[in-house]
């Protein structure tokens, strides 16, 4: 199987479970840990900071941050919190409770389906009910009903609201909820002469209380993040080739994660993973790879748009053997022969230096200046000319050699003098665009654009020459 589709199966199998289980469970699944086995994770998990934009202490390269928003669409946990409140339900007199000097015989609902909502941090449930119930006085046979034929059901408004917040174990906890039933119909027992409406309330409260503390142990079995992040965080550490021949690759070394609190806006809760890396370009058989674990949950902020820089280096060493091919060849027969060619970096110039026999021994030198063809997106090296101490030894000999015969070779040693480093940048545009885009699993798509890759800087070093490039775009996660 392909690298490609191995990254693709690791990812959908990442987050099979977490998909699965909002998108059908009606009940956590045989085996799964119940509420009371969960580990127990603080409320709060800790802001850390993001890690440095400079080079890393192992040598790395300028900082990456990629943003990753998931968005939970919220309709994905009802059917979870449906098996927890059946549509309609019968308690019997065994279930319900005797208050205010009623026994309550029995008490049928029907209810509505749930609305589940985000606002902020917190999540929003209500609905509405409709109930009916047999009700008789302590010590007495007698039985009266509320709600029964000829009357008409009564009804009542249940809601609930808890906090979301990041358990330390990569899932959505709930707290700090807040409860409120509210009856829309009295309960008149006329048989018996009394209100049994305080009787109801006490009914539907206990009701509404149980369904909220069986919520909020749901909503962490069901809302399991560690699968997504780990399958993305394992994606990073592979390296991706950017050629057919396999020697040419990207790494992009995660660094850290962090997430941002969630928000909910109505239909949707929204949160942000946002990794960081030190991506490079590494040239040669395929490195190899660091196994290293997730990083421990941590609180962050997230940019807009991700920020990957990406580097492309030029060998001067590959450079000056293909010209010293050429050059060798094309000055045979003149007075002045090359030898061998050099060339190497100073600041912003490239120094090309030939080694010479004939007519004129030792060394001649030229030099350029590298610059980026934004409409061609290409490197070029078309402006070489002779140093001023070279020009004057050519003039003292009556030699053949010149300037334009050496700029041919440097171009055809670089395609002309034009560099096609747009076609690198491209492959790790699209490469990164593999690893961020996709159906990881039914009901859960990543979806991920590259707005624009802008050339920061041309500069040399004293093996090659270096672009440096920044790709910008946005990330996302859909969970429905």
């Amino acid at each position: 199987m392909s690298r490609r589709g191995n990254r693709t199966r690791c990812l959908a199998l990442a987050s099979l479970v977490l998909a699965g289980a909002c998108a059908r469970a009606a009940a956590p699944p045989s085996g799964a840990a119940s509420p009371q086995s969960l580990p127990a994770s603080p409320v709060a998990v800790r802001t850390v900071p993001a890690p440095a934009p400079s080079a890393g202490a192992a040598g790395g390269g300028e900082l990456a941050v990629v943003p990753v928003k998931v968005t939970y669409v919220l309709r994905a946990l009802v059917p979870s919190l449906d098996s927890l409140f059946p549509a309609r339900d019968s308690l019997t007199a065994a279930r319900c409770a005797n208050a205010g000097g009623l026994v309550c015989h029995q008490y049928v609902y029907r209810r509505e389906p749930l609305r589940v909502r985000g606002n902020g941090n917190r999540l929003l449930i209500d609905t509405d009910l409709a109930f009916r119930a047999r009700l008789g006085v302590m010590g007495g046979a007698r039985v009266a009903s509320c709600g029964y034929a000829p009357e008409a059901m009564r009804r009542a408004t249940l809601s609930m609201s808890t906090a979301l917040y990041w358990r330390r174990d990569w899932r959505i906890g709930a707290q700090d909820s807040r409860l409120a039933a509210t009856l829309q119909d009295p309960c008149l027992v006329t048989a018996f002469g009394v209100d049994a409406s305080n009787t109801l309330q006490g009914i539907v409260d206990r009701q509404l209380s149980v369904f909220a503390a069986q919520a909020d142990s749901t909503i962490p079995l069901v809302a399991d993040f560690r699968p997504l992040a780990d399958s993305l965080w394992r994606s990073f550490l592979e390296p991706t080739a950017l050629d057919t021949a396999s020697s040419l690759w990207l790494q992009l070394e995660p660094e850290a994660v962090r997430v941002t609190p969630f928000m909910g806006a109505d239909l949707n809760i929204t949160t942000t993973l946002v990794l960081y890396a030190r991506p490079r370009v590494v040239a040669g058989g395929k490195p190899m790879v660091r196994a290293r674990p997730l990083p421990p949950l941590a609180l962050g902020t997230a940019p807009a748009e991700f920020s990957v820089p990406v580097t492309v280096e030029l060998p001067f060493a590959e450079l000056a053997r293909r010209a010293t091919v050429l050059l060798t060849e094309d000055t045979r027969n003149e007075s002045v022969r090359v030898d061998s060619v050099f060339v190497r970096g100073q600041g912003d110039t490239v120094l090309v230096d030939l080694a010479v026999s004939g007519a004129l021994r030792g060394r001649l030198g030229l030099v350029s200046r590298p610059r980026w063809d934004a409409a061609t997106r290409e490197l070029r090296l078309d402006d070489l000319d002779w140093t001023l101490q070279s020009r004057g030894a050519l003039s003292r000999v009556k030699a053949t050699l010149a300037a334009p015969l050496v700029a041919f070779a440097v171009r055809r040693a670089t395609g002309g003098g034009r560099v096609p480093l747009g076609a690198q940048l491209d492959s790790a545009r699209a490469e990164l665009l593999t690893k961020l885009n996709g159906t990881l699993a039914p009901g859960v798509v990543m979806g991920s654009s590259v707005r624009d890759v802008q050339i920061m800087t041309v500069s040399t070093t004293p093996t090659g020459i270096v672009v440096r490039a920044r790709l910008t775009g946005q990330s996302g996660v859909w969970i429905q």
